[in-house]
């Protein structure tokens, strides 16, 4: 084999393999051009583009400028005006700081830079193709920097052919767009393809302004169904917009994460924003966010890629673990109910919400929940009683409304009425049934509507949550007999402790049987079989996750549809609701509650008019 010398590579040569890391395709391009107007102070940018980028892409900013004996040096790798020792790593504030960018680049498209100080009186043009730096000139132009690109990878065809068509181009060139939009707010933006305009984004510097930009880009029906917040630690701070839980995508593909204006790509922050929503999700939906981190720089290592989009923290579990309690705090105590799902999108100013306690639901102003629930009655149904040792109703939603002393009677029309005052609780009082399945009630707002079995799921899940590290037992009558297989009873021998745990007693029969002689007192008897049978079939990886297990044991012992309550049950129902948090969505993300106010309900009916 022919040993070839080691010897310094061209600089063409060289900064086309830089190229090969700064510089993938148009939006990667894009996404340079802007970083470098931003940091220049620019407060308009227009982008121009012809092929979805490939043929042109041109930025043009109001920045500061970049003055005429400097605009040749700013070709060249390596030069920055953005550090100046090794220390400023450490605290990087600028978008840009690697000079990379522009000689990467020019390496691999025509490129033309025109650039004018606002002292200057012209400004000067330099065109450079391939990397060859042509002949300056100046020219007129108003205070600021123009950037075209054009013929990406014209000279390097190996990697032109792995851009996708102009429409893709183009779509990844809008989401670079609407990812730079969602943090820059007083910053606006003009996007254009030949002569139509296809993205303007005015300037948002006050917060009803932000909010129509952040629903002009994801959509109205997010706006209406988030929460915008901000929540704080010391030097660390979040803010932004949740999407409530009802309003989740099948694809996690609108979280939107900015570190110190940054935009980012971090498995920790998006497994943060996973767990928070944990509760109130099906495991296969994922959330809708814009989440706002700011930190000291010198929290983070931004000079982790080429592409600036992946960083380190220097406390990981610490950034992690506010981030998820902070939403899971937001979650829990301003999903309120204010009226139904979003039919049709609602205008940004009726969507303020109320900025003076630091969060607002899009949905409609947030209120909270009365700490002590009133009291009534409850009896549970015949059916119930019968069977033996099921008095999960009971155990988990009656006991604090027994008090005889305190019963309010809430079955005429006129008692309602009186007790719809400023002392009313939020859902109200319960007046009826629909198809076993709704609970109708009515609060001093309009009409409530329940679902009877998201509502019970929700308050069994928090309190088997609470009662995790004591279950307790009920002895059954008569013993429940199990069929089991031999695999199962190779688990049972390893799993005692942990069926032991969670309230079962049971004694081996046979060589495939058991007689099951206790369970947990808050599941129905009936399905003590089948849960002793989930204990002995889940993988132990999915049982570790105690909350989901938790959350499937709720669903299966609310009760169901064609469930008769009386009314009050249905109130008791109702209070145990309002003191759980994050009520207004049960366990798989579904609605709870929905409210139509007394105006929705005029419209309904044409009055006033």
């Amino acid at each position: 084999m022919t040993r070839n010398p080691i010897r310094i590579l061209d600089a063409t040569v060289a900064d086309q393999i830089a190229a090969g890391e700064v510089v993938e395709r148009p939006a990667s391009v894009l996404k340079e051009l802007l970083e470098n107007s931003l940091d220049a102070g620019a407060q308009h940018l227009r982008i121009r583009l012809e092929d979805g980028g490939m043929s042109l892409l041109a930025v043009e900013d109001d920045g500061i400028g970049i003055p005429a004996e400097e605009l040749p040096l700013a070709l060249q790798r390596h030069a920055t005006s953005k550090l100046r020792r090794a220390e400023d790593l450490q605290r990087i504030q600028s978008f840009g700081f690697r000079g990379e960018a522009l000689p990467a680049i020019a390496s691999v498209a025509r490129l033309r830079i025109q650039s004018r100080p606002a002292e200057a009186a012209a400004a000067l043009q330099i065109e450079v193709e391939g990397g060859r730096l042509g002949t300056p000139r100046y020219g007129p132009r108003a205070p600021g920097t123009t950037v075209e690109v054009r013929d990406l990878f014209f000279n390097v065809p190996a990697r032109r052919k792995f851009l996708r068509s102009a429409a893709t181009e183009l779509g990844r060139i809008q989401r670079v767009l609407r990812q730079t939009a969602l943090v820059h707010f007083a910053v606006g933006f003009e996007l254009l393809q030949g002569s139509r305009v296809l993205a303007h984004f005015a300037p948002a510097a006050e917060e009803p302004a932000q909010d129509a930009r952040v629903g002009e880009i994801l959509g109205l029906d997010f706006l209406a169904n988030s929460l915008r917040f901000t929540q704080e630690d010391g030097e660390l701070q979040v803010w932004g917009w949740l999407g409530l839980p009802t309003h989740s995508r099948a694809r996690a593909d609108e979280q939107h994460f900015f570190v110190n204006g940054r935009p980012v790509r971090d498995s920790g922050l998006s497994h943060a924003l996973r767990a928070a929503y944990a509760d109130v999700l099906y495991q296969d939906r994922h959330p809708v966010a814009v989440l706002h981190l700011t930190m000291p720089p010198h929290w983070v290592d931004v000079n982790v890629h080429p592409a600036k989009t992946e960083l380190r923290f220097a406390d990981s579990r610490r950034i992690h673990d506010f981030l998820r309690h902070a939403i899971r705090e937001v979650i829990a105590h301003e999903t309120r109910p204010s009226r139904p799902l979003a039919r049709t999108a609602s205008a940004p100013s009726a969507v303020a919400g109320d900025r003076g306690r630091g969060v607002h639901a899009g949905a409609g102003p947030v209120r909270g929940v009365s700490p002590t629930p009133s009291r009534s009655p409850i009896q549970p149904p015949a059916s119930m009683v019968a069977e033996p040792g099921a008095h999960y109703w009971e155990q988990l939603v009656a006991p604090v409304y027994r008090a005889q002393e305190d019963a309010v009677d809430v079955t005429a029309a006129s008692a309602i009425q009186e007790k719809l005052g400023a002392d009313a609780p939020p859902l109200g009082y319960a007046i009826g049934q629909v198809h076993q399945r709704f609970v109708v009630a009515v609060n001093a707002q309009g009409l409530i509507l329940v679902d009877q079995h998201a509502a019970h799921e929700r308050i069994l899940y928090e309190r088997l949550k609470a009662r995790r590290t004591g279950e307790r037992s009920q002895t059954l009558l008569l013993p429940q007999v199990l069929s089991l297989t031999a695999a199962d009873f190779a688990r049972l021998d390893e799993r005692t402790e942990l069926l032991t745990a969670a309230g079962f007693r049971w004694t081996v029969t046979g060589p495939q049987h058991i007689h099951i002689q206790a369970g947990p007192a808050d599941i129905p008897s009936a399905q003590y079989p089948a849960l002793f049978q989930d204990y002995l079939t889940t993988s132990f990886a999915q049982l570790g996750d105690s909350d989901a297990f938790l959350a499937e044991r709720a669903c299966k012992a609310a009760i169901k549809t064609n469930h008769e309550l009386s009314l009050a049950q249905m109130n008791a129902l109702l209070r145990e609701l309002e003191a759980c948090p994050r009520y207004s969505q049960c366990n798989h993300g579904r609605p709870t509650v929905v409210e139509l106010r007394l105006a929705e309900l005029d419209r309904l009916f044409l009055r006033g008019r």
